[in-house]
């Protein structure tokens, strides 16, 4: 008996014109009063010394943006641009990594290299389908993993990249 094809995860959907602007022009609205919030929070965890302590993604205002550029690739939902959106970000995660080490460091290999690992969130390969970031990370030399998002759909709640770089010491 023969084993069934491999699964290929393709791309996700594509978004509704309708709420993609209503994202986009609306976050100018949101992402001040995200701001605000956060550094009120902020405020509040630095002077309240009661064990409060908020997940630091709810400081980061960048997550709800919808950058120009993004706004673009997904109202145009062209592939070959989803596909150059896709490799510039993963690229651009393990440029920042290869860069800083010490933030992405993980453990050292009994060959004293540093493995490091970066994660890069789905809404930046969305548009591709994870088989092709993981082909995008394997072709700069990273080895890709997926990391599911608890749901049963298509969809990783981001791509965990590993690479090995040299460690400066002899």
């Amino acid at each position: 008996m023969s084993s069934p094809p491999p699964v290929r995860r393709l791309a996700a959907k594509r978004r509704n014109k309708v709420s993609l602007l209503l994202q986009f022009s609306l976050q100018w609205l949101y992402l001040p009063v995200w701001g605000v919030v956060a550094v009120a929070l902020g405020v509040l965890v630095a002077l309240a010394s009661a064990g409060l302590n908020p997940p630091l993604r709810w400081f980061d205002v960048r997550r709800g943006a919808l950058s120009p550029h993004r706004f673009h690739v997904e109202w145009v939902s062209d592939p070959a641009l989803w596909d150059t959106y896709a490799a510039d970000r993963i690229r651009s995660k393990v440029e920042k990594a290869n860069a800083n080490p010490a933030r992405y460091g993980g453990r050292v290999a009994p060959d004293g290299n540093r493995e490091l690992t970066v994660t890069v969130p789905a809404v930046h390969f969305r548009g591709v389908g994870p088989d092709r970031a993981i082909a995008i990370a394997q072709s700069l030399g990273w080895t890709a993993q997926l990391k599911g998002n608890g749901r049963e759909v298509w969809n990783a709640g981001a791509l965990r990249l590993t690479g090995t770089i040299q460690s400066d010491s002899p």
